[in-house]
């Protein structure tokens, strides 16, 4: 079900018109792309115009976020929330609402888990059927709920049986199938070397490495050279690196360090939904153009916006999580940041807009309220 808001029009720019190139200009650290290979990256039978990446995020990176970071450009290729396989087949609407997707979604794939290979492969042969592109199995995410069901990083650990259930689901269909996947469960048990290069014989056509082990969570230091270890181990299938990259330097040293094929970006591109852009503007050798004011508040109106299509008045609740990571990035004040996160109606949130409008700029910390104390992950409750 979908509504029209009723007043968020006036927020907006032009309907179906692409956001406004911003005038205000700065030059960044330069970085170097010497050395990177930027031409398309293939993964399976799909082309890739971008190697960098929006990362799944569970809670986050659902169709209307994609969509508000596809209008920016230059995002390679976006992966769905992790969906629990069995739900998908039962036809729960919140599995139907992440896998929720459309012509302008494109190039998608759609990130699904289980510790059962009978329940992954029904799951892949159903997105199959209905046209989906590619298939991500993740055995990286840390939550206990997760875990417990023996899937996401849990499936590490048994490194035989974790080969042979991604066999399995190659085995019944034609589109790619990728895995994300942490650099081991802890420091004494890293074991994506071995498993990315069974991956590879198996028929994988990519894989995507955080570089934590499962028992960091999002914690301490993403380890280069556990990404670096696992690119080694692989003859030709891309490894796409993953964790903390926040910015232009450090997606392109990411790339450097690692010999990566390709960057994926997650919480990076909510603290800076530009971040793709900056980067291919790198990458061109044009300077890095800096959003306008009001390029910035269009982005937050035309996010809320896209997210009332699809949960029409439940995007008064969806939306508050983004506003402790978009808070600084967009200039927001705080005590607007704080309105964000408690508002309960479109015409709340059409005031709210309104006085950033006015107060853009007068936010006293330049860090956004989601790093002040950092979480296990970017979901608000584990």
């Amino acid at each position: 079900m979908s509504v029209e808001h009723p007043t968020l029009s006036s927020q907006l720019p032009t309907a179906n018109s692409p956001p406004s190139e911003a005038t205000t200009t700065f030059e960044s650290k330069p970085t170097s792309c010497v050395g990177l290979d930027e031409s398309p990256l293939k993964i399976g039978s799909r082309e890739l115009n971008s190697r960098y990446f929006l990362a799944p995020l569970a809670g986050y990176t659902h169709l209307a976020f994609r969509l508000a970071l596809r209008e920016l450009g230059r995002v390679g290729l976006a992966t769905t929330d992790l969906v629990q396989a069995t739900t998908l087949l039962s036809g729960k609407p919140k599995a139907q609402d992440l896998i929720q997707t459309c012509e302008d979604d494109k190039p998608l794939s759609i990130q699904i888990f289980s510790g059962k290979s009978d329940e992954l492969v029904k799951a892949a042969r159903w997105l199959e059927d209905r046209d989906y592109q590619g298939v991500d199995i993740n055995m990286g995410c840390p939550m206990a709920k997760v875990n417990g069901k023996g899937g996401g990083a849990r499936l590490v650990c048994d490194a035989e049986n974790a080969v042979q259930l991604v066999a399995k689901v190659i085995d019944e269909v034609s589109i790619p199938v990728t895995v994300k996947m942490r650099l081991g469960w802890d420091r004494d048990s890293i074991t994506s070397p071995l498993l990315a290069r069974e991956f590879e014989k198996v028929g994988v056509a990519a894989i995507t490495i955080h570089g934590r082990t499962r028992s960091q969570g999002f914690h301490g230091d993403v380890d280069l050279s556990g990404i670096k270890a696992t690119v080694s181990a692989v003859k030709s299938i891309p490894v796409i690196g993953n964790g903390d990259v926040r910015s232009v330097d450090e997606a392109l040293n990411m790339r450097h360090e690692t010999g990566c094929a390709a960057v994926a970006i997650g919480r990076g591109a909510m603290l800076d939904p530009w971040i793709f852009q900056r980067i291919q503007r790198t990458i061109d050798g044009k300077p890095i153009v800096d959003p306008t004011p009001d390029d910035q508040i269009d982005f937050l109106a035309r996010h809320f916006a896209r997210m009332t299509e699809q949960h029409a008045e439940y995007s008064c609740f969806l939306f508050r999580k983004f506003a402790a990571w978009y808070g600084a990035r967009l200039g927001i004040p705080e005590d607007l940041e704080d309105r964000l996160r408690r508002f309960t109606s479109y015409t709340e949130f059409d005031d709210i807009v309104k006085q950033i409008r006015l107060r853009h700029g007068q936010r006293e910390s330049t860090v956004a309220t989601a790093l002040i104390k950092v979480p296990n992950g970017p979901v608000e409750r584990w």
